[in-house]
């Protein structure tokens, strides 16, 4: 879609293709150093994260005939199996890894999406954008994600950046070409099917587009095509995914409840869209270009989409942190504005951008690949005792494991306990997720078990586990998790 969009984008050799490509180059080969310095970065340095190998790892078990929501549980919608699906099997018919293919769609995702919103917003008008554009929109869509590489989150800001370019032309009210307009729909819809609260990052502006030009009639055909996307992605879930219904009172009692103590959501979610609204204020430029609006109101969405998640992880202030400080970015743009203010917020930017690239720096430890290799053969049988997502992955993958379980954690039990073990409902599931982990234990045997050694008291307590786990024994210990091998 994100290519689709682009291409949309590109001149016709009767737009004078060769006059632009001199003017271009430079940005471009800026872009594309970006692009292999984010290669570089997700080769050698930050693997996919516990998310992204953990649906990696779901997406093999349905290739290999086990049922989503069935055989194996995931706790998010088909959407997020869906997103990486064709990307495995493509690399399974390739002989190649997952994780390499994924990494090098996005990088291309990310070309495409910057080619097309730089596109898009050369019909703004304004002559600061083309220079500094695509080397901004590049490093926001390569290199800040860092560790959050590949999330949906990054999926859902490369389709954000050109449907937001394109709002911004409505807005002003610039021609836009119907076949464009279509498309950013269909991204719009793409975008709420990922996660539906993200529908808030494309509402804002929509809206603000609409008020601008005191008319919906420009938007019907963008609104057209996102209800049709979610209505066929609707209708694609009850006919190839019903068993996730089924799940859904689980996940409405568990962790659909689960949340950030307030405070701390509030601070770490507002922390980085607060110091770009500080750094704008600090500049007071003369006019605020329609592309720092767009990309402000987007910023707002996703923020209050992760402010309803109110899970207060990295991954879900992603996308709403890095439009924040490409709109900085757009506002200093306005050459009319003092030079010492741009001098001090761009040398604010700079310190605001290390900081989030510091945030999104996640990094597995690489202790526990370690050790999990001392330990034990190539290629073992993994799960895990925890109620938490990274305690095994992505290190199975790391170590050529198999993942055997049927979840990735008791991560169920860890929302009924949120809830009250005194609640029926939480109590019952907390129960079958117990249960389900020591079935799981009896009937696949594995050759190593990851126990989080800050829940193993609570964990080990609860008979059925400790009936399960008696047939272990503890072997090491690295970054927080004990190796129990099968005796």
């Amino acid at each position: 879609m994100i290519g689709a969009m682009s291409v949309s984008a590109l001149p016709t050799p009767s737009q004078g293709t060769a006059g632009l490509l001199p003017k271009m180059s430079l940005p471009a080969l800026a872009a594309a150093a970006l692009a292999l310095l984010a290669i570089v970065i997700q080769s050698l340095w930050m693997p996919v994260d516990a998310d992204v190998s953990w649906l990696i790892t779901v997406c093999e078990r349905v290739l290999g005939g086990d049922r989503l929501y069935e055989n194996i549980i995931e706790v998010n919608p088909p959407a997020s199996v869906w997103l990486y699906m064709p990307l495995v099997w493509t690399a399974a018919r390739l002989g190649l890894r997952p994780e390499a293919v994924i990494v090098g769609a996005f990088v291309v995702g990310a070309l495409a999406s910057t080619t097309a919103t730089v596109r898009l917003a050369a019909s703004l008008g304004d002559d600061e954008t083309p220079g500094w554009l695509a080397p901004a929109l590049a490093f926001a869509t390569l290199v800040l994600p860092m560790g959050l590489f590949a999330e949906r989150e990054h999926a859902a800001l490369l389709l954000a950046l050109p449907i937001l370019a394109a709002l911004a032309t409505i807005a002003e009210g610039k021609a836009t070409p119907r076949g464009s307009t279509v498309l950013s729909g269909i991204g719009a819809g793409l975008v709420i099917v990922l996660k539906p609260p993200f529908a808030l990052a494309i509402l804002a502006p929509a809206v603000w587009a609409a008020v601008k030009q005191r008319s919906v009639r420009p938007l019907l055909p963008a609104f057209a095509a996102a209800c049709m996307v979610c209505a066929m992605y609707a209708l694609a879930v009850a006919a190839l995914a019903p068993a996730y219904f089924d799940l859904l009172p689980v996940l409405e009692q568990t962790y659909l409840r689960m949340h950030e103590v307030w405070w701390k959501l509030i601070i770490g979610v507002l922390l980085f869209p607060a110091i770009s609204a500080g750094l704008v204020a600090v500049l007071r430029p003369p006019r605020i270009p329609p592309l720092a609006v767009a990309w402000s109101l987007g910023a707002l969405g996703f923020t209050a989409a992760a402010l309803v998640q109110a899970k207060n992880y990295p991954n879900h202030w992603l996308p709403g942190a890095a439009l924040a400080a490409l709109a900085v970015a757009a506002a200093l743009s306005v050459s009319e504005t003092e030079k010492d203010r741009r001098r001090l917020v761009g040398a604010g930017l700079i310190l605001l951008v290390a900081m989030e690239l510091h945030a999104t720096a996640i990094r597995p430890d690489p202790a526990l690949a370690s050790a999990i290799e001392q330990a034990v053969p190539p290629a073992p049988t993994i799960m895990a005792l925890s109620t938490e997502l990274d305690t095994g992955h992505p290190v199975t993958r790391n170590v050529g494991g198999q993942w055997v379980g049927s979840r990735a954690s008791l991560f169920t039990a860890a929302g009924a306990r949120f809830v009250g073990l005194k609640h029926p409902q939480a109590a019952a599931l907390y129960r079958d997720d117990v249960h389900a982990f020591a079935l799981d234990v009896a009937r696949h045997r594995p050759e190593l078990i990851l126990v989080n050694l800050a829940e193993k008291p609570q964990l080990m307590a609860e008979p059925e586990i400790r009936s399960a786990m008696a047939a272990y024994h503890p072997s090491r210990r690295a970054d927080g998790v004990e190796l129990w091998l099968r005796r």
